[in-house]
């Protein structure tokens, strides 16, 4: 069978590739950098109504502002060349495979078109795929449909269905994610993106690491392999149920605060990456200042959809999860 993509197939864009990195300077100035005024007022809502993310707030209230990320990759994808979309192609992957998660859940509930049908909007999700998923296929009947499709992407996908017989809709998610992350390693990545991927693998790491250790979790907790951290040193770090030399190997700043909750870690994380980005944006090459683009727009739209759906908890546990 012929290989196939999980992305759109568009119509290539002949600028090049300089053009777009300077439209993305310019949108990128213009998004704000004091984050106190969000959590300063009652409505942040309102607080938020000169930016590009109102439109989407004030038409589909806090979840809007994922559609507003859906859109601005979309937005991205349209202006690059190939060689771009190519160079890009597992960052994107990587957001919409979360998209397809998402629509795997409203579905295995039954009931649930038109929440997918919306999740769907802007995405980036091939058109094969997404015909899939809003067909009108049984759930069983359509998950052997997806692992078929799938599978033309990479041989890992093949069992998709069988796993969720057996074991069910949670362990379908770990069992696709995990074989996005195979099939993402087993092909050749350029070396900025490649790196980035592997600080992704290490955030997914320590987050399931931490948890286990602080559920006291008896089973070992699955781990992705191609992070830049050592599958042997989490291992040590989980039989020791000290997770220290693993951040402490990832140069994360004052790990005993980093290490002292979930959230607290989570935002170590997220910092540490933002750091490796906006330093590799300040080297001036197309992919680097790309790459930090995207990431400051997920950024935000994580940090905004924080502070959203969490307006009644206090102000300084959510000031202290957003990520600078």
């Amino acid at each position: 069978m012929r290989k196939q993509g999980l992305l759109k197939k568009l119509d290539e864009c002949v600028y090049p590739a300089e053009f777009l990195v300077a439209r993305l300077r310019g949108k990128k100035g213009g998004l704000f950098r004091n984050w106190e005024f969000l959590l300063a007022g009652s409505d942040a809502v309102a607080h938020l109504q000169n930016t590009p993310f109102y439109p989407y707030l004030r038409k589909y209230g806090p979840p809007g502002i994922w559609r507003f990320l859906r859109q601005e990759h979309l937005w991205v994808y349209k202006r690059m060349n190939n060689n771009l979309r190519v160079l890009f192609r597992s960052y994107f992957v990587l957001h919409e495979i979360t998209t397809l998660l998402v629509c795997l859940r409203y579905l295995s509930g039954g009931k649930e078109k038109e929440r997918v049908a919306q999740e769907l909007q802007d995405s980036l999700l091939h058109d094969d795929i997404q015909d899939i998923l809003t067909g009108s296929l049984d759930f069983p009947v359509m998950l052997q449909a997806l692992e078929s499709r799938l599978s033309s992407f990479a041989d890992t996908f093949k069992g998709l269905a069988d796993h969720y017989e057996s074991k069910g809709i949670a362990a379908l998610e770990i069992f696709i994610r995990n074989c996005l992350w195979a099939a993402i390693f087993s092909q050749k990545q350029p070396s900025l993106l490649r790196a980035f991927l592997q600080y992704q693998v290490d955030y997914h790491n320590c987050l399931a690491l931490a948890k286990t250790l602080r559920w006291q979790i008896e089973a070992e907790p699955a781990m992705i392999s191609g992070g830049s951290v050592p599958l042997e040193r989490l291992k040590q770090a989980y039989f020791r149920r000290d997770l220290t030399p693993v951040l402490n190997f990832l140069h994360i700043r004052n790990t005993d605060a980093a290490a002292s909750s979930i959230q607290k870690l989570e935002t170590a994380l997220l910092g540490f990456i933002s750091e490796k980005l906006k330093y590799w944006s300040l080297q001036r090459t197309v992919a680097g200042e790309i790459l930090f683009y995207l990431w400051e727009q997920y950024r935000y739209t994580r940090n905004i959809s924080m502070v959203l759906t969490t307006s009644q908890v206090d102000d300084e546990p959510v000031r202290e999860s957003i990520v600078t």
